[in-house]
């Protein structure tokens, strides 16, 4: 079984009105989950959008972080040849016959987004619409807050390359917190 650790950049919460900008993933076996190496990325256009019609911190986070530049300088990926492409890597590394398993903080945005805007990729990771299994470290984070570890910061970069990295990185740092307080006798 694979993890397809994935991170989506959009240009607000809504799946049904905003759009994806920027799409990044890994792949790592479920047995070395934090061993992921780089599977697909991808900036998207903003046009036809204009930059005036988004939220003003939306703007602002993707203006600091370089994102909008990139959508309106070099970005030509259609949203419907991304889901192709990402779909297809997503079969290359595919066990026979098990679907992949989402990796990532809080993938229930990401999730929404990709059954709306890829719905290639969806079929490649379910085969029950709405549905997917989920590696989900924003909820290893609590659970080890909730035993005592001390609280992790979310990364701010808000770039999906960035944002995956931090992920895979706490979920291994949680990993590891776990396992120091009960070693192997």
């Amino acid at each position: 079984m694979k993890i397809i650790w994935m991170d989506l950049e959009t240009t607000g919460l809504d799946e049904t009105t905003c759009k994806v900008l920027e799409v990044y993933a890994k792949v790592a076996d479920f047995l070395d989950p934090f061993n992921a190496r780089p599977l697909y990325e991808a900036v998207l256009p903003l046009a036809p959008t204009p930059t005036t019609d988004l939220p003003q911190n939306v703007f602002e986070m993707h203006t600091k972080n370089g994102l909008l530049a990139d959508c309106a300088s070099w970005s030509t990926k259609r949203r419907e040849l991304v889901d192709i492409e990402l779909s297809k890597k997503i079969d290359g590394v595919e066990d026979q016959g098990v679907f992949p398993v989402l990796g990532g903080s809080s993938i229930h945005f990401d999730w929404n987004f990709i059954m709306v805007h890829f719905p290639k990729v969806s079929e490649r990771m379910s085969h029950r619409p709405g549905d997917v299994q989920r590696y989900d470290v924003s909820v290893l984070k609590r659970v080890c807050e909730s035993l005592g570890m001390e609280s992790m910061k979310k990364g701010n970069a808000h770039r999906a390359k960035e944002d995956i990295e931090n992920s895979i990185a706490q979920g291994k740092a949680c990993v590891e917190w776990l396992l120091s307080r009960n070693p192997a006798k």
